[in-house]
């Protein structure tokens, strides 16, 4: 693996047309085997559009990441995203995907800290609540 940080923005623009679309982040999770709930990815997706175009382009994506941290202004689409096996929890390896994925370069810590960290009920997965509570935190 090379030394460069991992342009996060080119990860999820599958086409490579310079724009994300609901279908580059549908197609980007499909390839990894999953399903998600198409509905979930278009709210995240408008919450990032600033022109109304339904599409995120470069400046809106990096609006969408300030000071070098994650913003995530629809904390429930995100939750819906990355809960990729529908059971209405995150766990270790769903919330390694988001790391690798949206905060690729942006965040330091293992996913099994962050997990440890924000997983106030101790039963080993990010419920709503606690995935709210470390994007708040990672927000910071």
């Amino acid at each position: 693996m090379s030394g460069h940080p991992v342009d996060t923005f080119d990860l999820w623009d599958r086409d490579g047309d310079g724009l994300v679309s609901v279908e580059d982040i549908l197609t980007g999770i499909r390839a990894l085997g999953r399903e998600v709930d198409v509905e979930a990815v278009e709210r995240m997706v408008a919450a990032a559009d600033t022109n109304g175009d339904f599409l995120v382009s470069r400046a809106e994506f990096d609006a969408a990441v300030v000071g070098g941290r994650i913003e995530v202004t629809d904390a429930d689409a995100a939750f819906e995203v990355f809960d990729v096996n529908g059971d209405g929890k995150i766990s270790v390896e769903e919330l390694e995907s988001l790391i690798r994925h949206v905060g690729a370069g942006r965040i330091d810590e293992p996913a099994e800290s962050l997990l440890a960290a924000a997983d106030r009920d101790g039963d080993g997965y990010l419920s709503p609540a606690e995935f709210r509570a470390l994007l708040d935190f990672l927000a910071r």
